[in-house]
């Protein structure tokens, strides 16, 4: 019963990360008009690799992309919550890098780097108040 009480203590203090990382996913794969399977691929990619969300149905984070996704569609000030929601959820120390590196992932998931989508990590690296080279410095962790 402790094992499980303490798992959920972990799924509520990473549900604004996820958050985090579902609007920032929902913010790039929008940039270019449409999402596309190669971006929900990588996605699910995400979700497999951190341990952060692994706590987490990958449902949970499907939906929580797709409602983001949604947001963008219907409501022209959907970016800026989107935003709120990414700086919210990277207040924890190394959690805005990782962040950024997964919109990264996420803008190169079709295998062009757009510049709708760069613009769109530009957008998420001011509102995390990272520095300006921070989006390179993203890029250049994905491509190795």
């Amino acid at each position: 019963m402790l094992e499980r009480f303490r798992l959920e203590l972990q799924r509520h203090k990473q549900r604004p990360f996820l958050e985090a990382v579902a609007a920032a996913c929902a913010l790039v794969a929008t940039a270019d008009g449409e999402v596309s399977f190669s971006e929900r691929a990588r996605l699910d990619s995400v979700i497999e690799s951190l341990s952060q969300l692994r706590l987490f149905d990958p449902h949970e984070v499907v939906d929580a992309f797709d409602e983001h996704v949604a947001r963008l569609a219907e409501d022209e000030k959907g970016a800026a919550s989107l935003l709120k929601a990414i700086v919210s959820g990277t207040r924890a120390e190394g959690a805005a890098d990782l962040l950024l590196r997964i919109s990264a992932a996420m803008s190169l998931a079709d295998g062009r780097d757009s510049a709708d989508e760069h613009a769109v990590m530009e957008q998420i690296c001011a509102a995390l108040k990272l520095p300006e080279t921070a989006v390179e410095d993203a890029y250049g962790a994905i491509k190795g």
